[in-house]
C-alpha cells in the first residue's frame, strides 16, 4: 500500500507541475510590427485638480516605494538607489495585443516597462518594456495610488487616471500601463 500510495503521490505532483509550466511564446524577429493602443486610452496629463501624495505611504524596505495602480491590476515600483521606475502587470490581465518578443528574450515581455529619470550610463534605453522571468516587486501589501492621485521621487513623477500609470521623467520621457493601455514616449 505504501508504494502504491507512493507512486500515486508522484503522478499527482508530476501532472500538477505539468500543469502549471505553459510553453514561452515563441521568439520574433523584430520585423514584426508593434501592436498600437488607442490614443483615448493613454492618459497624458494629470488632471487639473491632481492630489500629491506623500511618498512615504509607498515604502518599501529596499530604497523602492511600490504603488498599485488604482482600481487595476498593475503596480509601480519607484527604486530610488536606480532612479527609476518600473511598472509592471500579470499577463492574464493585459487585454492590449501582445507585444512581439525579442530573440534575445526567453521570458515574459511586454508586461513591464520601465523608465529612468535619466540616460543610464550603460547605454541602454531611457525606457522600454523588459524581458522578464518574473514579478519585479510583491503589490499584496502595497498601498494604492488612487485615479487623479500623484506622486514623485528622484526626479520621476506618476499618475494614474483610471486604471493605468503614466509615468514620467524631468525630461518628459514616459511610459503608460494599464490592463487596456501600454505607451513609451517622449
Amino acid at each position: 500500500m505504501p508504494r502504491l500510495l507512493s507512486s500515486l503521490l508522484s503522478i499527482g505532483v508530476a501532472l500538477t507541475l505539468a500543469g502549471c509550466s505553459a510553453p514561452a511564446p515563441a521568439p520574433t524577429d523584430s520585423a514584426e510590427p508593434t501592436p498600437s493602443v488607442a490614443a483615448s486610452l493613454i492618459p497624458t496629463a494629470p488632471p487639473t485638480d491632481v492630489v500629491d501624495v506623500d511618498p512615504a505611504g509607498f515604502a518599501g524596505d529596499f530604497g523602492d516605494y511600490t504603488f498599485k495602480v488604482g482600481d487595476g491590476p498593475a503596480w509601480c515600483t519607484i527604486n530610488v538607489d536606480r532612479k527609476n521606475v518600473l511598472c509592471e502587470q500579470s499577463e492574464a490581465d493585459a487585454k492590449y495585443a501582445p507585444m512581439p518578443m525579442p530573440s534575445d528574450c526567453d521570458f515574459s515581455y511586454g508586461y513591464q516597462v520601465q523608465l529612468f529619470a535619466t540616460a543610464p550610463e550603460d547605454g541602454s534605453k531611457i525606457a522600454d518594456f523588459v524581458c522578464s522571468g518574473g514579478a519585479y516587486a510583491d503589490p499584496t501589501t502595497a498601498a494604492t495610488l488612487n485615479s487623479g492621485e500623484r506622486v514623485t521621487l528622484e526626479g520621476i513623477t506618476c499618475f494614474v487616471e483610471g486604471t493605468a500609470a503614466r509615468c514620467e521623467n524631468e525630461a518628459k520621457n514616459y511610459i503608460v500601463l494599464g490592463p487596456d493601455a501600454w505607451a513609451i514616449g517622449s
